[in-house]
């Protein structure tokens, strides 16, 4: 209904996040910034925190969207509710790295050498 009164393209409120709607607030603009900065300095891993609804999801699939895949290698983990070995291997999935029946260390090394590949 708001699509045709305002002239939009598509919906721009749904519950997964569209990089299309990215709006670069000065505030979005500062943590591009900051994150464009900890990929091009190889800072491994970036954290991005904020309030429901102020975008950082929004923001990180913008930034995927620009991340040079011939140059970076990157992955997004939206998951909060991990235990730590779980997290591990959801990180080594995102890479396509292979974890069944790898431990926490052979998991670790897993990904350290899909890393340094």
């Amino acid at each position: 209904m708001f699509e045709t009164h305002y002239g939009l393209t598509g919906r721009p409120f749904q519950l997964t996040p569209d990089p299309r709607f990215y709006f670069e607030s000065a505030t979005h603009r500062k943590a591009m910034s900051y994150l464009g900065y900890g990929l091009a300095q190889g800072e491994g891993f970036i954290i991005i925190t904020g309030e429901i609804g102020a975008g950082k999801s929004t923001l990180v699939a913008h930034l995927m969207q620009t991340v040079d895949k011939a140059r970076l290698t990157a992955a997004q983990i939206v998951t909060t509710q991990l235990k730590g070995d779980d997290l591990l291997h959801m990180v080594a999935s995102s890479f396509g790295v292979a974890t069944a029946g790898l431990d926490k260390t052979g998991t670790l090394a897993a990904i350290e050498h899909f890393l340094h590949t």
